[in-house]
């Protein structure tokens, strides 16, 4: 694997094959998602049809140009998109109660994909139609414009994280994020409720798969990291996040 040093900065071709464009992407959907949540759903959700996808349906594909929100009742679902060397890049994991497809407020054609990880049920809205709610209820427009900039700025701060730390540091640092917003207690362990291979999370973490694989193995010889016998991801949340700060 090659890589390239500026100053005092290494940059691996892994890191590199992240996008900018991608990580302005993943910044801005993270900033939507939160925007369109809470009180908005409240507003536009009552008395919609449920639509339920299986594990590994498409919800949406790059390209396609209808502009649809998907409101998340219960499921994961993992969007990404393709690097320029053609390489899959996952940016986030949603859960019930989260919002997919928030792009097509700023893209005519989407420049994701959302993909189902289990068995999702997710309520489709048309692109007009939460226009119209905004119109309507115009205290909600300063409401989602503090939001947006709010979680624009964590976004931003995770996008950092990709451009910056090696392979194992955001590898912790993925496994940290996965924990806070999908884990659920297990003993005294954070287990993640879905199935997410060894591949899905190289494409989280933005680099190849042998080197996650040799990463997640350290992290398990070291009581980190463990496996459930559902093959769900177990984590020692303390000792994560007092190795993402060596």
């Amino acid at each position: 694997m090659s890589t390239l040093v500026f100053g005092q900065l290494t940059v691996s071709s892994d890191q590199r094959d992240f996008d900018d464009s991608i990580s302005r992407q993943a910044a801005v959907s993270t900033a939507l998602m939160s925007v369109f949540r809470g009180n908005f759903c409240d507003a536009i959700l009552p008395n919609r049809r449920i639509s339920i996808f299986g594990k590994h349906d498409v919800i949406y594909d790059a390209g396609d140009d209808e502009r649809t929100f998907f409101f998340l009742r219960s499921g994961f679902v993992k969007l990404g998109s393709i690097t320029s060397s053609g390489r899959e890049v996952i940016y986030d994991v949603r859960k019930g109660g989260d919002v997919v497809g928030e792009l097509c407020v700023a893209e005519p054609r989407r420049p994701d994909r959302a993909v189902a990880l289990e068995q999702t049920e997710a309520i489709a809205v048309p692109f007009d139609d939460v226009i119209a709610i905004l119109m309507a209820k115009p205290d909600l427009v300063a409401l989602l414009m503090s939001v947006f900039c709010s979680a624009l700025r964590e976004a931003y701060e995770q996008v950092n994280i990709l451009a910056v730390d090696d392979t194992v540091h955001r590898l912790i640092k993925v496994l940290i994020r996965l924990a806070r917003k999908m884990g659920r207690q297990s003993g005294p362990l954070i287990e993640i409720p879905t199935y997410i291979t060894q591949e899905e999370i190289a494409q989280m973490v933005a680099a190849r798969r042998e080197r996650v694989s040799t990463a997640l193995n350290a992290l398990r010889r070291q009581g980190v990291v463990s496996y459930t016998m559902r093959g769900h991801l177990a984590l020692n949340i303390g000792d994560l996040e007092r190795m993402a700060l060596s």
